[in-house]
Parts: C-alpha cells; sequence; structure tokens
C-alpha cells in the first residue's frame, strides 16, 4: 500500500507540514507495522522519546494508546488525543519521577543519531528505567554512512536537501557551502551535531548487545516511509541490509524492534 506523499507548499507554515508527516508516518506505516509484528497499540502505554513536535505521538494517540511525548525543549505542542506532552532530560534524576514507568512501547524514531557518541550506552541504558519486564522498543534512524544519513531532506531548504553523501564532504568545504546558500544557522548546527554523533548499524548492533537487548524485528530500507511521504519516493526494503559494510552506504534507514533479554537466555 502506498503512502501519501504531502507537499510544503499546502501547509501554511513549516510546522504544520511537519507534523502532518509525522502524524502519516506513524499511522500509515509504523502503527500497522507493529501489528504486523503482533505488537498492539490500543490500550498500550506509550513513551516517545525525542517526540519533536509532537504529530507522530498523535497519531498513536489516535489509535488508542495512552502515551506521554517527551522533548528537551517545548516545541508548543497543540494538544492530542490521548497524549501529554512534556519537556525532560530522560538522563536527568528526576525523570521517572516526571514520566512515570512501566511503559508498554518506548519509541526512539530518529534519536539515537543525535547522541554524541560517548553518551549513547548511557542513553540507551536509561530506556531500561521506564520499562517493564515486556516492553518493546521501536527504534529507527538513518545510517550516517548512507546517502541521506545527514538528515539533509530535513534540515535543509536549497537543492542540497536532495543531493546524496553529503555527509562525506569535510565540514571546511561543507559548512561554507550551506552559508553561500542560505542555509539556516540551525540547520547548520544540526548537520554539524550528526556528524559527530555518527550512528552506523554495526555500533548500534554492537550497543543493543552490550546492554543487553534482543532484537526480535527488523527491516532495512533502500528508501525510507518517510521518503516516500517527503519526496515521493516509493518505500523499498534493502536486498543488502543484512551484509556488513554494504548495508553502511547503500541502506537509507532502518526500524528495529527490541525487547529486554530474558533472563534465561
Amino acid at each position: 500500500m502506498s503512502l501519501t506523499h504531502i507537499y510544503v507548499k499546502d501547509f501554511p507554515t513549516w510546522q504544520e507540514y511537519y507534523w502532518k508527516y509525522q502524524f502519516l508516518l506513524a499511522q500509515e506505516y509504523y502503527i500497522p507495522l507493529l501489528k504486523n509484528w503482533n505488537v498492539q497499540v490500543k490500550g498500550k502505554k506509550v513513551l516517545d522519546i525525542g517526540c519533536g513536535n509532537g504529530g507522530f505521538t498523535a497519531a498513536f494517540g489516535d489509535s488508542g494508546a495512552d502515551c506521554v511525548g517527551v522533548e528537551i525543549r517545548d516545541f508548543n505542542w497543540k494538544e492530542s488525543n490521548n497524549v501529554t506532552y512534556k519537556v525532560q532530560d530522560i538522563l536527568s534524576e528526576n525523570a521517572v519521577n516526571n514520566l512515570g514507568s512501566d511503559y508498554d512501547i518506548i519509541i526512539l524514531r530518529d534519536v539515537i543519531e543525535h547522541i554524541l557518541l560517548d553518551h549513547k550506552f548511557d542513553f540507551l541504558s536509561s530506556l531500561k528505567s521506564f520499562a517493564n519486564p515486556d516492553t518493546v522498543f521501536l527504534i529507527t534512524f538513518p545510517l550516517f554512512y548512507s546517502p541521506f544519513g545527514l538528515h539533509q531532506q530535513t534540515f535543509l531548504k536549497s537543492f542540497l536537501k536532495k543531493l546524496p553523501f553529503l555527509g562525506m564532504i569535510p565540514n571546511i568545504f561543507l559548512l561554507p557551502i550551506l552559508h553561500l546558500l542560505h542555509e539556516s544557522e540551525e540547520a547548520l548546527n544540526n548537520i554539524i551535531e550528526i556528524k559527530k554523533c555518527k550512528m552506523t548499524n554495526m555500533n548500534f548492533i554492537k550497543l543493543m548487545k552490550s546492554l543487553s537487548f534482543k532484537i526480535n524485528q527488523k527491516k532495512f530500507f533502500t528508501f525510507r516511509p518517510s521518503h516516500e511521504i517527503r519526496l515521493g519516493w516509493r518505500t523499498r526494503i534493502s536486498p543488502i541490509g543484512n551484509i556488513p559494510l554494504l548495508n553502511e552506504i547503500f541502506v537509507l534507514g532502518t526500524v528495529y524492534l527490541a525487547s529486554l533479554q530474558d533472563k534465561t537466555d
């Protein structure tokens, strides 16, 4: 089934466009995917970490889940069914008191690639504080060395948003070009951040194993569902997703369903 392709020009503001994009991404792809993986959403307690402006979380709320969306700053969220939005650093001492625990589904949608390399272990480890023994973790991210691993299609406004492998260009050359094309300081800061964080599939697998997470399901994309909604590129599953090294370059993104390792495993 094809996903709805939307256009920025059809929305009065970028924020409204981006909210709708996130909502459709969850409603049309990830919630059906979870159901296909035998994970029910209705009636479940959901924590969406790094929820952005809240569209993705709102789709889970509309599907009958009891949701908390959390970000490190206020996005001036609009009211959504069955959703509470909170500003919180999940690594802070008061995180569990503020957000609660015992969630059935914990979401990290395109978040882990924004966490610095030295902080990824602690960040992923902290998720256990919000979980119960049956919690599942939905984790997506673009692979850093892939054509769009820099999130350029999200952050940039110029023609460079559709140019692959920008992450391979050293900052000493890339940043002046972005300035010349009048990209915003926020966009430049985001680009610098992701280049510092370098999330690869190999590193992710090592982290999950070291923290005793169990990977239950996974998909690798030639074109991601987000590309279909935002750019009109039909979602494609990669035939080389399980081939090390090649997948780091030619797979545009991945989704994992994980759980806590059984004590008997």
